[in-house]
């Protein structure tokens, strides 16, 4: 069986930095070029909601490939090809000359940021404990962060802007290409899944709750407010987005009720913005709290789903759908601010119904999730079949710890099963092994307590 190891942690976290890293970055260099045509106000309407959706459509396509194709679509060489296709889009769409080549090379690079993060985010369900998914995932999304707006300091802060940006995208897309050739991505037969299966029904309410919380959240900002702009420009938002990242990853690991608590949190900054109207400074000081708080529910909406996909086997495909969903979410929610930016009370009131109806999804889901449940007593064959599963028994292993049980010596016991006295030794010194006990008592004992 393949054990998961710190040195994967190790990898899946840096692949899933450097991915994040320059997809990021790449796009706001597309989102830049864009500003160059004269597209106005629709430049929101381009990328926040047609970039985004294409980037859901991204995720579903590959996580349906992958379904079916596992083997080929989560293997080094496709992930390696994707990463080289997506770097040349972002230079074609960095260098289009024309507003339709802009957009049509942009859409495209989009589509393919979706599969790279339908890849990576498949890695952190396989490759990272549930103990560390949170803390792998919102560290390295949150470095990732720091390091954009670091990359857009250079050059007076409009490195990003400029042509000489994709060199670095080329050095950091031929580095995340070595270190997939240098993972130790398991045989997909040889996982461990650790409940027992999950109904589709749980799965269709963890999207809507990410869908929802993604499009209240992306009708807030459209929110009639105090002017900001001159206190937080972009990339610095990134920087406050990416303390909220690596934040949230520590404290969902402690206990992922905090985590997705504070996603209701973070939908509660533009309601206080807007209450604030006119008072630049507070304002600016809750946008920053906005943005950190976004990071826990970034990091909450792709690790519920990395979670459930690890939980059962056939939800593999389900990874990247925590993101797929959000995409979904932040594109819906910025056309809904586009269209109704110029009506603010049905702006305001149309959010706070749909603030409404997320609290009641989100805490069916809560309930679901993280609520304990009321257990019947198990019989004593159901403890011992937990007993085996969480140790991982064999069943033959299985039938002589019974027969231990129930107080047999070991040539009662090679009777009763029909075996030698050394095979029955050989079973007892694996279950031995497997429990971490030193003799039979202490095995007996660890059983029954």
């Amino acid at each position: 069986m393949q054990k998961i190891t710190l040195k994967n942690n190790l990898f899946c976290g840096m692949i899933i930095t450097l991915c994040f890293l320059w997809t990021a970055s790449g796009y706001l260099s597309w989102l830049y070029r864009l500003m160059d045509f004269p597209v106005g106000a629709n430049v929101d309407w381009m990328t926040e909601v047609v970039g985004y959706v294409f980037q859901a459509a991204g995720i579903l396509c590959c996580s349906l490939l992958g379904k079916k194709y596992p083997g080929q679509i989560y293997g080094r060489a496709f992930f390696s090809y994707i990463m080289i296709a997506d770097f040349l889009f972002i230079l074609c769409s960095t260098l289009a000359g024309s507003l339709a080549f802009c957009l049509v090379f942009g859409y495209l690079m989009n589509f393919l940021h979706g599969i790279v993060a339908m890849l990576y985010l498949f890695r952190l369900a396989v490759l990272v404990e549930w103990k560390y998914r949170s803390f792998t995932f919102g560290v390295s999304y949150g470095i990732a962060s720091l390091g954009s707006w670091l990359i857009s300091l250079i050059g007076s802060g409009n490195f990003l802007r400029s042509h000489y940006v994709l060199i670095v995208y080329a050095v950091l897309v031929l580095l995340t290409v070595c270190l997939v050739w240098k993972e130790a991505l398991p045989d997909l037969s040889d996982i461990t899944f650790h409940t027992k299966p999950i109904s589709p029904r749980l799965v269709l309410l963890a999207g809507a709750t990410v869908l929802l919380l993604s499009l209240v959240r992306g009708i807030g900002f459209y929110f009639p407010m105090a002017d900001v702009s001159s206190g937080i420009d972009l990339e610095l938002s990134r920087a406050f987005y990416g303390i909220g990242l690596a934040t949230a990853g520590i404290l969902g690991d402690r206990n992922r009720k905090y985590g997705a608590i504070s996603c209701i949190a973070a939908l509660v900054f533009p309601f206080l913005m807007l209450s604030l109207t006119g008072e630049v400074t507070v304002s600016i000081l809750f946008w920053i709290l906005g943005y950190i708080f976004f990071g826990f529910y970034t990091v909450y909406r792709v690790v519920v789903f990395s979670d459930l996909a690890r939980g059962d086997c056939s939800l593999l495909f389900v990874a990247g759908y925590g993101l797929m969903f959000g995409r979904l979410g932040d594109a819906a929610g910025s056309l809904l601010g586009i269209t109704l930016a110029d009506r603010h009370v049905a702006l305001v009131v149309f959010s706070s119904l749909c603030f409404a109806v997320t609290i009641f999804v989100f805490f069916t889901l809560y309930q679901q999730l993280y609520m304990p449940l009321v257990k019947r007593e198990l019989s004593e064959d159901e403890l011992l079949m937990e007993f085996a599963k969480n140790y991982q028994l064999s069943g033959r292993e299985l039938e002589v710890l019974k027969l231990l049980l129930g107080g047999l010596s070991n040539g009662e016991i090679s009777a009763q099963l029909f075996i030698s006295e050394s095979t029955v030794k050989f079973h007892i010194r694996n279950l031995l092994k497997k429990t971490e006990c030193t003799n039979r008592m202490a095995l007996i004992a660890l059983v029954k307590r």
